[in-house]
């Protein structure tokens, strides 16, 4: 089975960021994607895996990744 990909504009557009966020994110390896000639684009599980809740204690605040968030009350 064929997985979707999505242009680096598609995955801005649905977190919201710019294009050059996406771009940060491929380039520090926060985010998979692969290169199709001279064209880059984002497999649908790379935007799952970004986009994954972290759960408290889950991660330390320095590995904190863009496009992930802690799911938990403040000062609980």
């Amino acid at each position: 089975m064929d997985e979707k990909l999505y242009t680096v504009a598609e995955v801005a557009k649905r977190f919201r960021v710019s294009s050059q966020a996406v771009y940060d994110w491929i380039n520090r390896g926060d985010l998979r994607a692969i290169r199709i000639g001279t064209r880059i684009r984002i497999p649908e599980s790379a935007m799952r895996e970004m986009a994954r809740p972290i759960v408290p204690g889950e991660l330390s605040d320095r590995e904190n990744k863009p496009g992930q968030w802690v799911v938990g009350l403040v000062g609980a």
